[in-house]
This record gives structure tokens, sequence and C-alpha cells, in this order.
């Protein structure tokens, strides 16, 4: 069985990698969507994965792909090793892996900072929280 610490520590063997939209590709290029992917696959867990979108998603793509692949969680009970999706605009276009609370610290390929990072949720993450998620076997 999986652990969330499993998770965690995958996710963070992610860090510095270069942002690359649509990147999938550990140490080489990886977009915020391509960490939860890479850890699933590292890991063995379900994580639908996706190719051919855009920055910016419409028509909600981006949230079925979600619900398509990951169990929504209410915030309150979001663990190290969950998600969190994020809007930027008017919907979801962004996915982190939460690696500790208290406080809340995420790990995402952000393409502000050019590379996947780890970082507070801070007051303006927290004002972009759209959604909370798990990996279906950690349910």
């Amino acid at each position: 069985m999986i652990t969330r610490e499993q998770i965690v520590a995958e996710a963070r063997t992610w860090l510095e990698t270069p942002f690359h939209h649509q990147g999938r590709r550990k140490g080489i290029g990886v977009d915020c969507g391509g960490v939860p992917v890479g850890v699933a696959q590292a890991l063995g867990l379900t994580y639908a994965d996706s190719s051919g979108y855009s920055r910016i998603p419409s028509g909600g793509k981006f949230r079925a792909l979600l619900l398509e692949s990951l169990i929504p969680i209410k915030r309150e009970e979001v663990l190290p090793g969950d998600m969190m999706s994020f809007a930027f605009v008017t919907e979801e276009q962004h996915i982190a892996i939460v690696s500790q609370l208290d406080p809340v610290r995420i790990i995402h390929a952000w393409e502000d900072i050019g590379k996947c990072v780890e970082n507070d949720l801070d007051h303006v993450w927290e004002k972009r929280l759209r959604g909370c998620w798990r990996y279906k076997e950690m349910v």
C-alpha cells in the first residue's frame, strides 16, 4: 500500500525540474499537470493524463479530467499527498500536491517561477483555491 509520505517524497524528486508546457519528464521539463501524473506513474496510482491542451483551459475540460482521475474532498479533509486545484482567471487551470500541513505547503510546476517548486499556501493561493482532490487509491 502506498503511503502519503511516499507521495510527498516522490513529488519532491520533481523539484527544480524546469517548467515546460505539457512536459512529463523529471529533470527535463514538466507543467503542473505533469507532477501528479509523474507521481502516479512512479507509484502505480490511477491518474488519467491528457495532451494537446492549451495553457488556459476552457469549457471545463481541466475539471472534467480531475473528476475522471481523482476523488473530490472537502478542504478540511486535506492531508499531505492530496491535491489542490486553482483558478487564475475564471476556471481551474492549475494543480499542486500538498506536501505538509500547518502551514500548508504545496509542490507544483509554476510557470511564473520557471520550475517545479515547494511553497506555502499563502493568502494569494488560498484565494485561487477551487477544489481539493485525492488519488483514488488513498480513499
